[in-house]
């Protein structure tokens, strides 16, 4: 968010707060509720900013919620309190107001209607009169011709329409001197709206074609009838003076390829021809207009000239590189040199059409592209700095093989772009201070294409050199960071980020030089030096390069080389390369895990007896891809249920302990053991962990825990959890589905009650009653269904909710009389639900219009 869009949040804050005086002085019922979430400007402002709306007790249509309150107070009251007789008047002024100012605007946008039909009638007039003088003296077929211009006048028609161009094709002799000169005038009017069938009709019978072109490119110049107009001037296109064509490039620059919109409905139709055809015979004169639009500060003028770029350059290899220094400068300066404009938020539309141009000057021409954008990276503020990178990292996210090439062999040529911007993003990866760039840095290797990667080929050594000065630059930080701790929170955060955009380039840079490695003896045998080279005091360093040997590990020779290495890691002294060989051994494809000798899965195994912590968690982590022989499973299984009973006596590492039990019951845990107590000693772990932050762990169990006796226990404690989510209630909810039937019947006083504890969380109740009517609990599921009913607020608004809920009880007593066999009730309940039904049509009959989905002052009566 830039500071413009603070500002203007801060006033609709303001704004806010003066209506919501004027809610509370309209009448002491109303109140106005956020129905969204609270932003940071409205923390730190207090100022109340978000999705509000206004609340009553007596009002039976909500209305709208919206981020400026005042439109959403006066729907309300037309909705609600213009026909409500429970008002408690506070004192003036009041919401009314805000209501008079809406009357009076929309009496004032009357008056300009009607004054508007009447100067537009009196046109009409005109025009008939004019027409009137024409028929003197022309045939008959000519005042026919006349009729259907009259008819159109009058109203549109396609038929009409059609049957006028068709007439100049078949008989043109019909368009006699003074109706061609109408149909000129009819070209150059924007009235009757009949600019393309002119065009279409002077196409036929005009003999004078510089007048013809001369009128297209004044159509192309308003943007009127621009297919016809374009059509006709790509055939006449040196019949012109320059200056008509300048004034019609930008409606043939959006025929050939309109800028994209921001919410696209459907794919344009583009048409490259007609402006390419005009380049070909005024190359000078479109190059000027395209520079005027680039040289624009409004957004759209500068998005047209990019798209004609993108057009031409395939006719014309020098064309990007005369306009390079235009859009670099441009997109480098944004934030000076556009003007605000709505439309394209943040600048993001054309800064956009910006960067994709410059990546594809950057493409033909790498060299001199990249050394024009650091020579303007070097004079840069913070934000131009950003967006050039972003040049870089649109070029990650760009492949230049699709479709069947894709798995061919690269060129130099193809990949020579990316050299460049390998090299470029690497040496800002080592210098730059920006944060902002230094993490689109990241997301460029975060998306690793195949061209990064084979450019990495050519630059292992300084991948991995950026790797080690990267490592300098996080000792240095955190040593920084220790000596002078965050002031605040804000600072502390700040920190934590700027250090793990760090150690993510460092990631990154050994994971682009492994893949760059791979298929390469000479280069992996490079990589595998590099790692054995690495000062014993560097363990992060090493432990980066460790991880990411899976990455170059494609054959038995491949891990023949890595194996010694990944071993002397497994067993080492350094805590971190221990635990980076057990997270490379997990990342390992199962078909080379095959290949490594017992010795290596024995050395792996003790890691998950290992004394540190982040040693047996990368442990753990790795076993679940991980195939051992049957005597190293019972090992592991028995060092992993080792872990468990520690953990669970932990407040701090619940995350471990669920992520331990999982993979414990998925893949060691036999039904003799959990029948002998093991699914109750599990759950109870699973019971001193904060639930809400693991429902989904817990649903995903539940099948091999429900069982255990006190499985119920666990659902009853999931629910009561006041931190559980709504997203997390659906988890929690299929618990309930695995209770066992016996389990139910036993427990069903008790999930009555965690109903009536819980009775706003719908799926609880839903998946309870399910549960009791299938087990034939029957007094118990109408008890569950009547206790949620009566939850729900006897209010107005509240009341179609309520009445529903009642269908629902209904409908469980219903089933408990059919079980009971009681006919006599199953007529009384039958009766009600009929009646229920009737009292919800009159009020959906009543109150439909007041509900509408339209705010009132789209609909045609307000207030109805």
């Amino acid at each position: 968010m830039n500071e413009d869009e603070y500002e203007e949040a801060v006033k609709t804050g303001l704004r806010n707060n003066e209506v919501i005086k004027l809610v509370h002085s309209y009448c002491s019922h109303a109140r106005v509720v956020n129905r969204g979430g609270v932003g940071l400007i409205a923390q730190m402002t207090g100022l109340p900013i978000g999705m509000l709306g206004v609340h009553c007790d007596h009002a039976p249509a909500s209305g709208m919620a919206g981020w400026y309150l005042e439109h959403t107070a006066v729907d309300f009251y037309d909705r609600n309190c213009a026909h409500c007789d429970k008002r408690v008047a506070v004192r003036m002024p009041n919401l009314l107001t805000l209501v008079d100012e809406r009357d009076r605007a929309l009496e004032r946008q009357k008056e300009a209607q009607s004054k508007a039909q009447a100067q537009a009638e009196a046109a009409h007039q005109g025009r008939i009169a004019q027409r009137a003088a024409l028929r003197v003296g022309q045939s008959a077929a000519c005042c026919s011709l006349l009729d259907d211009l009259d008819t159109l006048d009058a109203r549109s028609s396609d038929e009409v329409k059609i049957r006028i161009v068709e007439t100049a094709k078949l008989a043109p002799e019909v368009f006699t001197s003074p109706i061609v000169e109408y149909f000129f005038e009819l070209a150059a009017s924007d009235e009757m709206n009949l600019q393309e069938q002119a065009l279409s009709v002077l196409r036929q019978v005009c003999a004078n074609k510089t007048r013809l072109s001369e009128a297209s490119f004044d159509c192309l110049a308003k943007h009127d009838a621009v297919e016809v107009a374009a059509d006709i001037v790509m055939v006449y296109p040196e019949l012109v003076e320059p200056a008509k064509v300048e004034r019609a490039i930008p409606a043939l620059i959006a025929l050939a390829r309109p800028p994209r919109e921001q919410f696209p409905m459907d794919a344009p139709i583009c048409r490259p021809e007609p402006l390419k055809a005009i380049y070909k015979s005024w190359p000078e004169v479109v190059r000027h207009a395209i520079q005027r639009l680039l040289d624009s500060k409004q957004s759209y003028p500068v998005r047209l000239g990019v798209a004609a770029l993108h057009v031409l350059c395939g006719d014309d290899a020098e064309l990007l590189q005369k306009f390079a220094r235009t859009t670099i400068s441009k997109l480098a300066r944004a934030h000076l040199l556009f003007e605000k404009d709505p439309t394209d938020r943040e600048l993001g539309m054309v800064c956009g059409d910006l960067r994709r141009i410059i990546m594809v000057a950057l493409l033909a021409t790498p060299e001199s592209t990249d050394a024009l954008i650091a020579e303007f990276f070097d004079s840069a503020s913070s934000e131009g700095e950003e967006r050039l990178i972003e040049v870089y990292e649109e070029l990650s996210r760009h492949s230049i093989r699709i479709g069947d090439d894709h798995d061919s062999e690269m060129t130099p040529v193809d990949v020579a772009a990316y050299v460049v911007a390998l090299k470029r993003l690497l040496k800002l990866a080592g210098t730059s201070k920006n944060q902002k760039v230094l993490r689109l840095v990241v997301q460029a290797f975060t998306n690793e294409p195949d061209e990064i990667v084979a450019a990495g080929k050519q630059n292992i050594d300084a991948l991995l050199g950026t790797a080690a000065v990267l490592d300098a630059r996080i000792e240095a930080f955190e040593s920084e960071r220790n000596a002078t701790p965050a002031a605040n929170f804000n600072e502390y955060l700040e920190a934590q980020n700027s250090a793990t955009t760090l150690y993510q380039l460092r990631d990154s840079c050994a994971v682009i030089a492994a893949k760059a490695a791979k298929g390469s003896e000479k280069l992996v045998h490079s990589y595998v030096e590099f790692l054995n080279s690495i000062d014993e005091q560097r363990d992060g360093l090493s432990s980066t390069i460790t991880k990411a040997t899976p990455c170059l590990i494609d054959s038995p020779p491949a891990l023949n080389l890595v194996l010694p290495t990944l071993y002397s890691s497994l067993v080492g002294a350094s805590v971190r390369r221990r635990a980076a060989a057990g997270e490379a051994l997990g990342d390992l494809r199962r078909a080379r895990v095959s290949d490594l000798p017992e010795l290596v899965l024995e050395a792996f195994v003790l890691l998950l007896l290992d004394q540190y912590v982040i040693v047996h968690e990368a442990a753990v982590s790795a076993l679940s891809s991980i195939d051992l022989p049957e005597h190293l499973e019972r090992r592991a299984g028995a060092a992993l249920l080792q872990l468990i009973l520690y953990y669970s006596g932990k407040k701090d590492d619940h995350n471990f302990l669920i992520r331990c039990i999982r993979l414990y019951l998925a893949r060691f845990a036999s039904s003799e053991l959990l029948r002998a107590g093991l699914d109750n000693q599990f759950i109870k772990f699973l019971m001193t962990a904060p639930v809400s932050l693991h429902t989904r762990d817990f649903s995903r169990m539940g099948q091999a825990l429900a069982s255990a006796s006190n499985f119920v226990d666990l659902v009853i404690h999931t629910f009561d959890d006041p931190e559980l989510s709504e997203h997390g209630e659906e988890d929690a909810s299929s618990l309930v589905h695995l209770i066992p039937e016996a389990e139910a019947l036993q427990r069903a006083d008790d999930l009555v009650k965690i109903v009536k504890r819980q009775s706003g969380r719908l799926m609880l109740v839903g998946a309870v009653v399910e549960l009791l009517t299938r087990v034939g609990a029957w007094p118990q599921a109408v008890a569950a269904m009547q206790a949620s009913w009566e939850a729900v607020p006897d209010t107005v608004p509240e009341r179609r909710f309520k009445w529903h809920r009642r269908l629902h009880v209904i409908a469980v007593q219903f089933e408990a009389a059919v079980a009971a066999k009681d006919s006599s009730r199953q007529e009384a309940l039958q009766t009600e639900w009929l009646q229920l039904e009737a009292i919800l049509k009159e009020d959906e009959k009543q109150y439909a219009s007041r509900r509408s989905s339209l705010p009132s002052f789209l609909q045609s009566d307000p207030g109805s």
